[in-house]
């Protein structure tokens, strides 16, 4: 049995009610339900920019300490040239500084 257009816009316009009834029957629900989703995204957004700002403040954190562990090693890399450059000097001949080093090496029996 074949269906007429007129049986088939019946049944067409029952549907379409009918899930017109049932949209709005349910619109309060789906509404909770989307109110809940963008809460809990809010929520993730929320979290994600606090991360995000804990990494930032870290990562300016962590430059100011490689600058200053930078300058504490050049620092450091200056003071022993001069203490090099010193020490190297008092082997010079003439180095008031020679003569105890003689004392010292002749006390010790090195040479």
């Amino acid at each position: 049995m074949e269906l007429g257009s007129e049986d088939r816009d019946l049944v067409h316009r029952e549907a379409s009610s009918r899930t017109k009834t049932e949209l709005t029957d349910n619109a309060p629900r789906i509404h909770k339900i989307g109110a809940l989703s963008i809460a809990q995204i809010d929520k993730l957004i929320a979290e994600l920019q606090e991360a995000r700002n804990l990494l930032e403040f870290e990562e300016e954190r962590i430059q100011r300490e490689m600058v200053r562990y930078i300058k504490f090693v050049q620092m450091s890399l200056a003071s022993l040239k001069i203490i090099s450059d010193t020490v190297s000097g008092w082997h010079q001949p003439g180095h008031p500084m020679r003569r105890f080093l003689s004392l010292a090496d002749d006390s010790t029996g090195a040479r």
